[in-house]
């Protein structure tokens, strides 16, 4: 008798184990948020997912994070200072990221000529610089877009944020180039690969680029012609 009680209830323990957490906290994936509070407010960072925990830090407007689960009382488990904290979900805005991966060497075909570019670090400001095979440049990314220029100088809008199709806005130094969003699930094949729900962003209705989420840029078209293309991720 006493080991049909055991067979009975080990069962009954782990599904009322797996369906309290399943009310407690959604599944465990992560995902690109930026803090988005009033201008000259800041987020508050707790120890726990509650109004009452510890405040052990504070996040600025704009700012990027990874969320790694959210609980169903409204808290975003995030990383502050290499460390768990946790933030208030309604300050949050999700986005998709369209930042090149750091951890991979990015290798193009620009006209029949192939090139490399690479991740060398962080600037002064914390942005992301590159270099590659013609060029040093940096990007950044925040609420309001994706952005490229030169390190702690200069940038200019690459893509304006949130995505959404229509989305008008103007780029270069003199804002000479018209660019739109005309599409946002484009699949787009490469020798590197296939890339589903890119963005396709026209500039002065005339030249094509597409953009991967977490890759960046993979192809782009000139007049309609193939101008360049990723080839390679290493």
């Amino acid at each position: 008798m006493g080991n049909i009680l055991k067979i009975m209830i080990v069962p009954i323990m782990l599904l009322s184990f797996f369906s309290y957490n399943s009310l407690s906290v959604e599944a465990n994936a992560k995902k690109t948020a930026f803090v988005n509070v009033s201008k000259g407010s800041s987020l508050n960072v707790r120890s726990g997912a509650n109004s009452k925990s510890k405040k052990v830090g504070s996040l600025k407007d704009g700012l990027k994070l990874v969320v790694y689960s959210k609980t169903k009382n409204g808290w975003s488990e995030i990383r502050y200072k290499k460390k768990k904290g946790y933030v208030s979900t309604k300050y949050l805005m999700f986005a998709n990221s369209y930042l090149k991966d750091i951890s991979k060497v990015y290798w193009y075909e620009t006209k029949g000529k192939k090139s490399k570019e690479v991740y060398i670090g962080k600037s002064y400001y914390g942005e992301d610089i590159w270099e590659s095979d013609y060029e040093t440049y940096a990007v950044h990314e925040d609420k309001n877009g994706l952005y490229i220029g030169i390190p702690d100088f200069y940038y200019i809008v690459d893509i304006e944020y949130p995505v959404k199709v229509g989305r008008k806005w103007r780029k270069g130094e003199q804002g000479e180039i018209k660019a739109q969003i005309s599409a946002v699930n484009k699949t787009v094949i490469t020798p590197a690969g296939t890339f589903k729900n890119c963005i396709e962003v026209k500039h002065n209705g005339r030249d094509t680029y597409y953009y991967a989420q977490n890759i960046g840029l993979v192809k782009s078209l000139l007049n309609g012609k193939l101008s360049s293309q990723l080839i390679s991720l290493e």
